[in-house]
């Protein structure tokens, strides 16, 4: 079934990320733009008005939980709109069109570009603890341990931070190992959270903090155009 998904920002160029962004990640198979439009609205025991754009993405029903989570992910808003509807008749070949540009690559295919089952080096909303750990790890973690990566610097950005190599400097973060049976779906869903929002996803080496050892683990780091904020000095997303 089609599903039809609206959102809301303050900036066209922002407005045309999100919508190239799940484009590209194959979360909906397009997405319009429109606007500027004003909005008025309660926030904060006051009332709002605001010049924002709209974004409009035409998605299918069982793609839609991704598409909600990059949403959140890639949105600079505390709170932002995110309104699904289905799409109760549509034309045959346009339903076929969505369905196909939608399609996620089945798991064997995702672990056929995954290479080693590395663990994954997470160092800002995806750390226990943050805002998007649960709600997109949630029983597809085997185990975590703290880890350190060397080499790097942590920037701020829109909501979420960056890691950027560099010849001094640590970053502080968490090892992520899949559940048994895990892999291929995580490693497809990072990818399709990560990489449309300015990462780029590399093998390195970090430390285990509980034990010294030194291990290679996946490392989303910064894309050359990603938005860098300032450096947080301490390395660590959670003491900014």
């Amino acid at each position: 079934m089609i599903v039809t998904v609206t959102t809301t920002i303050d900036a066209r160029a922002k407005a045309e990320a999100l919508a190239r962004g799940a484009v590209e990640a194959r979360l909906a198979a397009c997405a319009q733009v429109t606007g500027p439009v004003t909005s008025v609205y309660h926030w904060r025991n006051a009332i709002e008005t605001a010049e924002e754009w709209q974004v409009v993405f035409k998605t299918t029903e069982a793609r839609y939980p991704l598409l909600e989570a990059h949403l959140l992910a890639a949105h600079d808003y505390e709170t932002p709109e995110i309104l699904a509807t289905r799409v109760t008749r549509a034309g045959e070949g346009y339903a076929r069109w969505v369905e196909r540009e939608t399609s996620p690559a089945a798991p064997a295919e995702e672990l056929a570009h995954a290479g080693d089952e590395l663990p994954f080096f997470v160092y800002g909303t995806l750390r226990p603890g943050a805002y998007n750990h649960d709600r997109f790890l949630a029983g597809r973690i085997g185990s975590e341990a703290d880890a350190v990566l060397h080499g790097a610097v942590l920037h701020d950005g829109p909501g979420y931070p960056y890691v950027v190599p560099a010849e001094r400097g640590q970053v502080v973060g968490t090892l992520l190992t899949p559940a048994q049976g895990a892999y291929g779906e995580l490693f497809g869903l990072l990818d399709r959270l990560e990489l449309p929002v300015g990462y780029e996803r590399v093998a390195k080496d970090v430390v285990r903090v509980r034990d010294g050892a030194q291990v290679s683990a996946w490392v989303f780091l910064a894309a050359p155009d990603a938005p860098l904020g300032p450096v947080i000095e301490s390395g660590d997303w959670f003491s900014r």
